[in-house]
């Protein structure tokens, strides 16, 4: 579950425990920003289908390609890590 209650969290009392923590999250914040850049170039990448899916007239051959072409690029995504 995505949800984090504060009540799971301990009290940080050492300037050891805070560098725990803090190391934890720096290990993992890299992994964070890549995954995030990937998941905004997604992102853009089905604003400007989408904006390109409305120029052609619904049910026309081109709307058909560009359909078929969508769904093409969506199932070739991948996680790059």
């Amino acid at each position: 579950c995505a949800y984090f209650s504060i009540r799971e969290y301990v009290t940080v009392v050492s300037y050891e425990q805070r560098q725990s923590y803090h190391n934890d999250f720096n290990a993992e914040y890299d992994k964070y920003r890549k995954l995030r850049a990937h998941l905004h170039s997604i992102t853009r990448r089905f604003t400007e289908l989408g904006t390109k899916l409305k120029l052609f007239c619904p049910g026309s051959k081109e709307c058909q390609v560009k359909k078929y072409k969508t769904v093409k690029t969506v199932s070739s995504l991948s996680y790059p890590f």
